[in-house]
C-alpha cells in the first residue's frame, strides 16, 4: 500500500511539472506540437502520400528524441537553436530510424493481425451517419472488439519506445540496451505513469467539456459560430495534449533514470 501510495504521489508530482515546463514558453511547445500533428498526423492522412507515411515512422523517433531535448535544455535554462539540438542528435539519426523500423516492422504485423476485424469495419465505411439502428449495433459489436486488440496491440510498442529514443541520444545506449531499459523503466513505474496518463486525460477532457459547454451556449444565440469554433476546440486540445506529452516524457525520462542512478548527461555523448 505504501509503495502504491508512493508511486501515485510519484505520478502527480510528474504532472505538476509537466504543465509547470509547459508555462516556461507555452507558444513554442504549442508550435511543437503543431509540427507533430502535422508531420505524424495530418500529412500522412493524406491521398497520395503513402509513401511519406512510410518515412513518418522511421523519423519519429528523431522527432521525439528532439522534443524531449527541448524541454530537458528549457528545465536547464540553456538556450539552443533548433539547429544545434538537431546536430547533437544527428550523431545518432541511424540508431534512431533503425528503431523507427523496429516500429515500423511492429505496426505492419499488427495490422496484419487486425486484418480480419478491419475488413469487417470497412462494410460500414460507405453508410456513415445513414446507418439504422440495427446497423449501428452491428457496427459497435465489431467495432468495440477491434479497439480493445489495437490497444493491447500498441501497449508494448509504448513501453518499447516511450524511453528508448531519450536514451539513444542523451545517454548514448545502443538500441537493444535503450529499448530494455525503456522496457525495464515503464513496468517499473506503471503505477506512477498510470496515474499521471489519467490525470492528463481527465484534465484534457474537463477542458474540452467546460470550454464545449461554453461553445454550445453561444451556438444557442450564434449557431454558425459554434460550428466554426468546435473544431478549433478540439485542435486546440489536441495540440495542448501533444505538448503536455512531450513534456511528461521528459520529466519522467529524468526522474526513472536519475532514481536508477543514471544522471542525464549535460552534453550528449556524440
Amino acid at each position: 500500500m505504501a509503495i502504491l501510495e508512493s508511486r501515485t504521489k510519484t505520478g502527480l508530482s510528474w504532472v505538476k511539472e509537466s504543465i509547470a515546463l509547459f508555462k516556461t514558453q507555452p507558444s513554442r511547445w504549442m508550435l511543437l506540437a503543431i509540427a507533430y500533428v502535422g508531420i505524424f498526423m495530418m500529412l500522412p492522412s493524406l491521398p497520395g502520400l503513402g509513401i511519406f507515411a512510410l518515412l513518418s515512422v522511421l523519423i519519429w523517433p528523431i522527432f521525439i528524441a528532439f522534443a524531449v531535448m527541448l524541454y530537458r535544455n528549457a528545465e536547464f535554462g540553456k538556450q539552443e537553436t533548433v539547429q544545434a539540438v538537431l546536430s547533437k542528435i544527428q550523431p545518432k539519426f541511424t540508431v534512431l530510424m533503425l528503431l523507427g523500423a523496429a516500429c515500423l516492422v511492429y505496426a505492419t504485423l499488427a495490422t496484419y493481425l487486425l486484418n480480419s476485424d478491419i475488413q469487417g469495419l470497412m462494410t460500414f465505411a460507405d453508410k456513415g451517419a445513414q446507418m439504422s439502428e440495427s446497423e449501428y449495433v452491428k457496427f459497435m459489436a465489431k467495432f468495440t472488439p477491434f479497439l480493445l486488440k489495437l490497444l493491447l496491440l500498441l501497449v508494448p510498442l509504448f513501453i518499447a519506445t516511450w524511453f528508448a529514443p531519450v536514451l539513444i541520444v542523451v545517454n548514448n545506449y545502443p538500441l537493444a540496451k535503450a529499448i530494455k531499459s525503456s522496457i525495464a523503466g515503464v513496468l517499473q513505474y506503471m503505477i506512477a505513469m498510470g496515474a499521471a496518463w489519467l490525470v492528463l486525460s481527465a484534465g484534457i477532457m474537463g477542458l474540452m467539456l467546460a470550454i464545449g459547454l461554453l461553445i454550445g451556449i453561444v451556438g444557442a444565440l450564434v449557431p454558425v459560430l459554434a460550428q466554426a469554433l468546435m473544431p478549433m476546440l478540439v485542435f486546440g486540445c489536441l495540440l495542448l495534449a501533444t505538448a503536455l506529452m512531450f513534456a511528461f516524457q521528459y520529466v519522467s525520462y529524468r526522474d526513472v533514470f536519475r532514481a536508477a542512478g543514471v544522471e542525464p548527461a549535460e552534453k550528449v555523448n556524440p
